[in-house]
């Protein structure tokens, strides 16, 4: 695997509309294009799910997050909005996400191509036994801009960190024109980083509100800098998958 640094950008026109047979019904922008090894190949990818449509309860293969961006719902019986994250470890069975009246928007991020969603009870048969996990967040409010703008040092912290796992769900305030070095630890299949307000330089690009960027394993320290405004962010620290579904 080379090392790697992925960006998710803004491309409204390449949204793909989906429906299954269970009802769902929803549109998706992929933001990075699948590499021929799935288990390096991230994913990141906009869900938009229509207004009263219920995703019913599913796992997938791979560990992920979930950043619910805008709207509102539920996610099994707690009500969502921005900015909850959830994780979910492979073979872990979650949901159902019911989307509100306005529908309900988030990010989907995986370290490694997923082949799709298994719903239960029908697909138990590809269900696989071993070490179960989750993780939801409190609702993580954005600065305002002008606080944001305002502000003069640069304050990490993590709201939830797992270290045996490798887990971790944490915010950075990133001073106008400041930086910071990012560190990816071993036991992490590398780092999600997503805009909630502000916004980031990288290269010849500018990453704004809700666009992400992927930082891999192979990266040990990364440099995130700030625009002129400075920037709000989540850090999504994924955990490796868990030996027992890697046989």
């Amino acid at each position: 695997m080379s090392m790697v640094v992925k960006l998710a950008l803004k491309q409204t026109e390449h949204f793909k509309y989906h429906e299954h047979t269970n009802g769902l019904k929803y549109f998706r922008h992929d933001y990075f294009a699948s590499e021929p090894d799935s288990e390096y190949s991230p994913q990141s990818y906009l869900i938009q799910q229509l207004p009263g449509v219920i995703n019913p309860l599913h796992f997938h293969q791979q560990n992920q997050f979930q950043v619910f961006i805008e709207g509102s719902g539920s996610f099994g019986k707690h009500a969502v909005e921005p900015y909850i994250v959830h994780y979910a470890g492979a073979f872990t069975g979650y949901g159902p996400i019911v989307a509100g009246a306005t529908g309900l928007h988030y990010l989907t991020l995986r370290s490694s191509r997923d082949p799709g969603a298994k719903f239960l009870p029908a697909q138990m048969d590809e269900f696989r036994k071993g070490p179960k996990h989750h993780y939801t967040s409190p609702s993580m409010k954005p600065m305002e801009l002008a606080d944001l703008n305002q502000l003069k040092d640069t304050n990490f912290r993590w709201e939830h960190l797992d270290l045996p796992s490798g887990l971790g769900v944490g915010e950075l305030q990133l001073a106008p024109d400041h930086a910071y070095d990012l560190k990816v630890p071993n036991n992490s299949s590398g780092i999600f980083v997503v805009v909630m307000q502000g916004s980031l330089i990288e290269n010849t690009h500018t990453l704004s509100k809700n666009e992400n960027m992927y930082i891999s394993q192979q990266i040990e320290t990364y440099t995130i800098q700030a625009m002129q405004g400075g920037a709000h962010l989540l850090v999504l620290q994924m955990p490796m998958k868990h030996q027992a579904y890697c046989l």
